[in-house]
């Protein structure tokens, strides 16, 4: 099973600290970590610690923090497909609080010059995540993959100036709360938003909403999906939890599962996620999981 993942890559500098400074003030870390990010990035690193056998297809670049990028990526088993001839990746800063909540300032890579992939990326592949953040590329292999019949999912984290021309294209559609249409309401309910992404031809659409239910509208038919709520104290970290969500449910999907099982299953992974602290601090736990099951 091999799974392609395009979009953003980032090096994430994420400090923990007890609260999140206000203007003008300053805060010590509790503790600081230097790793890989990014969405297209995340979710390709989760598809790896599930076997999914990930191609991740991104502007990375061959200085110091791209090289690091990587390594750390191919240390997750994920194979790259490098769109950028030189520089780095786009750098994230995180904060996180000691109630697991997160701040993000990133530069997402914007106007940086970029290649397109070989004809034959999607050779072999059973599923596609896009994330918006490389319309041109991705327009080009959702078209590509729509061809094939392969699984196009785009991870909508938020709204992206020209995602309408590349969603006719996608076949299975996961938002989160903050994607909103800039024609839309400021804060429009869920259905309205899931029937607006719905209107230009994606059958499945759903939406996240933090700690509270997924909801999902499946061909006209309108699906609630709870998850467990992890306790406050319980939490360690946010960061990732969609991007766990993101490349759980591809990986589910180009193995040839249901579409509604694959959510309450990534969902399920995304929840443990949020134990623990980092995008894969989740994978130890899985393993036990594992090794409990088969004894």
């Amino acid at each position: 099973m091999r799974t392609v993942f395009c979009g953003l890559t980032t090096i994430d500098l994420i400090q923990h600290v007890a609260h999140i400074p206000g203007e003008n003030q300053k805060v010590t870390s509790e503790e600081a970590l230097l790793d890989v990010g990014g969405p297209a990035a995340n979710a390709a690193r989760t598809a790896g610690a599930l076997g999914a056998q990930p191609t991740l297809t991104s502007p990375i670049g061959t200085g110091v923090f791209g090289k690091l990028a990587a390594q750390w990526l191919a240390d997750s088993g994920v194979a790259v497909v490098d769109l950028a001839t030189e520089g780095d990746p786009a750098i994230s800063s995180v904060t996180i609080d000691s109630a697991g909540n997160r701040t993000v300032v990133s530069t997402n890579n914007t106007g940086r010059a970029h290649g397109y992939p070989a004809a034959d990326v999607l050779d072999g592949a059973t599923a596609l995540l896009v994330d918006g953040h490389l319309l041109d590329v991705q327009i080009a292999l959702a078209r590509t993959a729509e061809g094939a019949n392969i699984p196009v999912v785009l991870d909508g984290g938020s709204y992206k100036p020209g995602i309408e021309s590349l969603l006719p294209h996608v076949t299975h559609a996961v938002l989160s709360a903050d994607f909103h249409f800039p024609t839309t309401a400021p804060e429009p309910d869920a259905v309205t938003e899931l029937a607006t992404v719905a209107a230009y031809g994606v059958p499945f659409v759903a939406r996240t909403n933090g700690s509270g239910a997924l909801e999902a509208l499946v061909d006209q038919k309108y699906y609630r999906l709870p998850i467990e709520a992890v306790p406050p104290e319980e939490i360690a970290d946010t960061l990732g939890a969609g991007d766990v969500l993101h490349g759980a449910f591809t990986s589910a999907l180009g193995a040839g599962h249901d579409a509604m099982a694959s959510l309450a299953s990534a969902a399920q992974l995304a929840t443990m996620s949020v134990r623990h602290a980092g995008a894969l601090g989740w994978v130890e736990e899985l393993a036990q999981l594992y090794d409990a099951t088969e004894q």
